[in-house]
Formats: C-alpha cells, sequence, structure tokens
C-alpha cells in the first residue's frame, strides 16, 4: 500500500483496504455513508468503475443520467454519479487529479479486436464479467463505467485518449449516498496513452466518515 493511503483517517474508520495489481479487479460492497477512495500507486492508471443499488440490482450506475443531470461530461468534486432510474449512487467528495472520463466507455475484447486486430486480450469488460459473476451479475447486466483518471478531452475534431495526468498518490474520494455493490476494473489497456502504455497497481481503500466513527 502507498504510505498516505490512509493520511489523515484513524485506523477504527479503516471498514478494508486492498491493493489492486496491474489489469486487475475486484467487486465489494459499500454502505450509505462510507466513502472509496482510489489511489492511483505510480501514476497514469486508469480505474474503470461501476456501481449496482445493493438491494435492487437494475438500478445501477448510468452515465447518461450522470452526465444529463450534472450538466457537464467532466467529473469531479461535487458531482453525482446517477442510476438508471436518476437515484444518487454515489457523490464525489475529494479529487486530486481533476481528469476522469464517462465518455469513452470500457475498453473489450471485441473493440480491442477491431482497432487493434489483435483477439482474447485482457480487458475491461471481461475483469467486470469475472468480477461480478459471484454477485449473479451477467456481462449483459454490466453498465459502462466512470473511467478515474483517465484523460479523454473533448475537441473540435473529436474524442481522443492521451496520456492520464494524474501523478502518483493522487487519488478520488466516492461516498456512497446508499447500500452498493461496487466494482473496480484495474485498466488493463496498454495499446493506446490510456494507461501511458503500462498498466500499473491501484490502491483501494473503504472507510467511515467521521461522524460514524464518532457515533459508533
Amino acid at each position: 500500500m502507498t504510505e498516505d493511503l490512509a493520511a489523515g483517517i484513524t485506523p477504527d474508520r479503516v471498514a478494508f483496504t486492498k491493493r489492486i495489481e496491474a489489469r486487475g479487479h475486484t467487486a465489494f460492497v459499500m454502505y450509505a455513508g462510507q466513502v472509496c477512495r482510489i489511489v492511483d500507486v505510480e501514476g497514469k492508471q486508469v480505474a474503470d468503475l461501476v456501481c449496482f443499488d445493493l438491494h435492487d440490482h437494475t438500478d445501477k450506475l448510468s452515465v447518461n443520467n450522470t452526465m444529463l443531470l450534472n450538466g457537464t461530461h467532466l467529473a469531479t468534486t461535487g458531482q453525482h454519479l446517477y442510476s438508471t432510474k436518476a437515484s444518487v449512487l454515489m457523490t464525489i467528495e475529494r479529487d486530486t487529479c481533476g481528469v476522469h472520463d464517462l465518455l469513452a466507455g470500457s475498453c473489450s475484447e471485441g473493440t480491442n479486436r477491431l482497432r487493434y486486430g489483435v483477439r482474447g486480450t485482457p480487458n475491461c469488460r471481461s475483469n467486470f464479467e469475472a468480477a461480478l459473476a459471484p454477485h449473479g451479475i451477467p456481462l449483459a447486466e454490466v453498465p459502462y463505467s466512470l473511467n478515474v483518471f483517465m484523460n479523454v478531452p473533448v475537441t473540435e475534431q473529436g474524442l481522443s485518449i492521451q496520456e492520464p495526468t494524474s501523478k502518483p498518490g493522487d487519488y478520488i474520494d466516492l461516498r456512497a449516498d446508499r447500500d452498493l455493490l461496487v466494482a473496480v476494473s484495474n485498466c488493463p489497456q496498454e495499446r493506446n496513452p490510456c494507461n501511458g502504455f503500462r498498466p500499473t497497481a491501484l490502491d483501494l481503500l473503504v472507510y467511515e466518515p467521521d461522524s460514524v466513527a464518532e457515533t459508533a
């Protein structure tokens, strides 16, 4: 783990921590009020994130509603992640990077084959499929993602994938506004600048806010 992963967070407030190795994935439960911190360990590494209402998996992240209801395609502090039913699932509480993507979706075996002429590549859609299968969620029900630290500028020429601007130790804090099932794919893409052409590890921390710790 990075030394400053839980900086300012007392041990009694930490629910769990996990290192997601390069190209890896995970899925976990968060309860309303808990905060998920995703840390870019070495810099320039993208984390694809999806989430579901824990008690109703049909109510899940909608990047379309997130952009529409926030009035922007840019995700940063103060923005909400909205669901298919326009429920608030998560709120971005802190963001040391400020550059994240809601437009580019998640890499898949199919898109890698069409773009790069290769088959059977590691990809985020397959990572989500593996992470969520134990929870009974098939790939067809996995929404498209918030791409944490991904740099996809919009210009008059269109979209382009650029190297992330995130530095070692940059992080984003996402508060759960309801009980959630969350999945994170540590993006394995290495055929474009998405991860600086070199996938690396991410650190994950879920912690309780001050108010919960003080009243526990």
